[in-house]
């Protein structure tokens, strides 16, 4: 307990615990919001609403602009710190509007398997609105609060998607649309709960507002960290969707139940960089020795995550129900090694967006989704599941 209370009096260390304890919060709640929608739903329903809210959160990371990253960097120099917030998150919300309309009145071409967002009335509508509010809590959780070192506050931000395990078991008889309904109230919680939280930091309204002297400051920086930001999301995203039109929807929700137990091990490289990255814009001359103690940090934790995944994963998956314990474990064993070369990009990210050189970063992100999608595509055909854990493993 000590030890925990020095941790957390570290900048380092507490802004990573934090960010990591806001993603095991939200997984633990999306970890008993799959149990529970797996029991009381067909495994197609669950295949086709993973499938919708693959397709929200895709949208919503495309409208993040590489602002959250932003955020973190120029947050700590900035004197007017609400005209930045207020900037990056206007523009966010214009394009995450814009862009579900698109892929709405497309997804005849990007993803046939989806054409009940145009059936059902109520679900367009509800998709509309919560993918409009997805990225502002991501700038809220990852940008605002990490930036201003106070990633206590995303943690109690994330408490809120508890909300959707008790409404979900309600709404069976609205299939999927019940599903994706559940789920859907935590970026709408999240919000209202970040602006009460943001307003305790600074003296801050949110006013919707675009300053272009905010813009020329931090629109090259955040245009890069865009580009590689879409790269590093693209296969949490696009490999659901891609399962769901190869494979169909049974096998759909069998890899999205292991698909997110894996990504929560990417919480740890991916938050611990967050916090380095802040670490390094507020202090500069102790980078080098905090490079080294994140990838110490980093890899003791996720060694520990690997090995209890192989050793008792099957039985986790049991949880949902024995065909997932049958159909999910070995993919799920292949996809928790690829978390290792992912934390050595990450680290190596961070350090360069530290010295503001964007290109490298946006290398190393676009080579592990080209790699990952193209591979995972090819080998899916041949291998099913498996093929997409091996994709995935091959990104380094």
């Amino acid at each position: 307990m000590l030890g925990l209370a020095q941790k957390l009096k570290d900048p380092l260390y507490k802004n990573s615990i934090f960010l990591m304890l806001s993603s095991v919060t939200s997984a633990g709640s999306g970890f008993f919001f799959w149990l529970i929608t797996a029991r009381f739903y067909p495994a197609e329903e669950v295949g086709l609403a993973s499938a919708i809210i693959s397709a929200m959160g895709l949208i919503g990371m495309l409208s993040l602009l590489g602002f959250d990253v932003s955020l973190v960097r120029f947050l700590p120099e900035r004197r007017n710190k609400a005209e930045l917030i207020n900037t990056c998150m206007t523009i966010s919300f214009i394009i995450s509007i814009s862009l579900a309309i698109i892929f709405v009145a497309g997804v005849g071409i990007f993803s046939p398997s989806l054409a009940i967002l145009k059936e059902n009335k109520i679900l367009l509508m509800l998709f509309i609105i919560y993918t409009a509010l997805m990225p502002l809590t991501g700038l809220q959780r990852e940008g605002i609060f990490a930036g201003f070192r106070k990633t206590e506050y995303s943690f109690v931000q994330t408490l809120v998607t508890v909300a959707r395990i008790g409404v979900v078991p309600f709404l069976t008889a609205f299939g999927a649309a019940g599903i994706y309904a559940s789920f859907g109230l935590t970026p709408l919680l999240a919000f209202i709960v970040g602006i009460f939280l943001t307003s305790r930091i600074i003296n801050y309204k949110p006013v919707p507002a675009v300053r272009r002297e905010v813009l020329n400051d931090i629109l090259h920086f955040s245009f890069g960290n865009y580009l590689a930001r879409i790269f590093e999301m693209l296969p949490t995203f696009v490999l659901p969707i891609m399962v769901i039109n190869v494979l169909g929807a049974k096998a759909s929700a069998y890899f999205y139940i292991a698909w997110q137990i894996s990504v929560l091990l990417l919480a740890v490289p991916r938050f611990t960089s967050i916090s380095l990255l802040a670490e390094g814009s507020y202090n500069n001359e102790e980078f080098g020795r905090n490079v080294k103690r994140a990838f110490k940090f980093i890899f003791i934790l996720l060694g520990i995550a690997i090995a209890g995944i192989l050793l008792f994963g099957n039985h986790l998956l049991r949880i949902f129900g024995e065909e997932y314990a049958i159909n999910s474990f070995e993919v799920l064993s292949i996809l928790v090694l690829g978390s290792a070369p992912f934390a050595i990009n990450a680290l190596y990210a961070s350090v360069m967006r530290v010295k503001k050189r964007i290109k490298p970063v946006v290398g190393i992100y676009g080579g592990i989704a080209v790699v990952t999608i193209a591979v995972s595509y090819l080998l899916m055909q041949k291998m099913g599941l498996v093929g997409v854990g091996v994709g995935w493993l091959l990104q380094s």
